[in-house]
């Protein structure tokens, strides 16, 4: 009975661990002023670097559309690094697996539209 009992309560750790476990998913997108790389498995989410020369880019307009929600971030700026990151738990809902998510970025007399893809 106790073997009975064991193998039960085995079974039902099995399943439950097998499923939480959430398929990886990554993004990447490239333009002439930016880059964008999102990893399901970071806390980071989604990383907006900016691949242009100016130092002072100024107050960003970012909008990130999925299929069914999006987000917009109104003047935000890059850090020292030149880089803008998206907590996963703000960008997982746009960034799920096989989904075609569009960056559109707005500064100073600039606007550039990323276009995502699954790597």
């Amino acid at each position: 009975m106790k073997k009975l009992c064991f193998l039960i309560l085995t079974m039902f750790v099995l399943v439950a661990c097998s499923t939480n476990q959430q398929e990886e998913v990554h993004y990447i997108a490239k333009s002439d002023h930016w880059k964008a790389v999102y990893h399901s498995n970071t806390e980071e989410g989604l990383k907006l670097f900016y691949l242009g020369e100016e130092q002072d880019l100024g107050d960003l307009q970012i909008t990130i559309g999925g299929s069914k929600e999006s987000i917009t971030f109104n003047d935000v700026r890059v850090n020292t690094d030149k880089q803008f990151i998206l907590k996963k738990r703000e960008s997982a809902k746009i960034f799920k697996k096989d989904a075609a998510p569009i960056i559109q970025i707005k500064w100073q007399s600039h606007n550039e539209t990323l276009e995502v893809r699954s790597v």
